[in-house]
């Protein structure tokens, strides 16, 4: 709808939703000369005072859009709020100056009383129509609405069972194969974190350290150590790493796979 109203200073464009002329935050701005946000922040204010539905009306961005009732940007998501006649007279109640007085008359009487008057002024066979399509409009925008609500809590509930699938495979236990799954989950890790494979190893094994008290690197050399004086080849005992000092201690095992389950969590969930 693209007509508009002059009020004081101002043209409004005329906003009509389910039957009943309506107003924007913005707009009581524009007419009262307020700063941008006054409105909002009084409606913030008192919101319990209002009562959805008779004093205003949440749209969606969505519906606004496609009912055509205002302009609204594509990039713009945020959820409307539109005050009818006695929301408008409720909220600005606080402006008491001169100008208010005035810009309340003419937007009861040129804005929110025009639209009373060419109803009261249509036969009452063309009135009973006009409401019997506004029902019919009404609980077309109800079902979209309800359509909306169902297909993002399905989205919801979807990507929860996704999170809660992550979580279980993360915190299974790693009985069988432990170093292969072990380095799984590392790799799944690093794939999703984008954390360099060796410096993500680093903060692994660094918490590892923290948590259970003990040096990676002494126990690394006590054990190539313990190669070299049962017989060990130098390619043998050259080819150990840390994770092979973990995978030889239960504990360290217990704790290492924590960590990282913790890591898969926080980056994969």
């Amino acid at each position: 709808m693209n007509d508009l109203v002059h009020i004081q200073n101002t043209d409004i464009s005329v906003k009509e939703y389910r039957g009943q002329r309506v107003v924007t935050l913005k707009d009581v701005d524009m007419v009262h000369e307020r700063p941008e946000g006054t409105a909002r922040r009084n409606f913030n204010s008192n919101r319990n005072r209002f009562i959805d539905g008779e004093d205003y009306f949440v749209v969606s961005a969505d519906e606004i859009r496609t009912s055509r009732m205002f302009p609204i940007s594509d990039n713009d998501f945020t959820n409307k709020i539109l005050l009818t006649e006695q929301g408008y007279l409720m909220l600005v109640k606080s402006f008491t100056d001169d100008l208010a007085w005035t810009v309340q008359r003419q937007l009861v009487n040129g804005y929110f009383k025009t639209r009373r008057l060419v109803n009261e002024e249509l036969s009452p066979e063309t009135q009973l129509i006009l409401k019997l399509a506004q029902s019919i409009a009404n609980k077309e925008l109800e079902d979209k609405e309800r359509d909306r609500q169902i297909a993002l809590a399905n989205e919801t509930a979807k990507k929860a069972v996704e999170t809660t699938e992550t979580i279980k495979e993360a915190v299974k236990p790693v009985l069988d194969n432990w170093r292969i799954e072990i380095n799984r989950k590392i790799k799944r890790v690093q794939f999703s974190s984008k954390i360099d494979f060796q410096t993500l190893n680093t903060q692994l094994y660094s918490e590892l350290e923290q948590r259970a008290g003990c040096d990676l690197g002494t126990r690394l050399r006590n054990m190539k150590q313990r190669m070299g004086n049962s017989g060990a080849t130098k390619t043998a005992i050259n080819s150990i790493r840390k994770i092979d000092v973990i995978e030889g201690d239960k504990k360290l095992r217990e704790i290492f796979s924590k960590i990282v389950s913790e890591y898969e969590i926080k980056y994969c969930a």
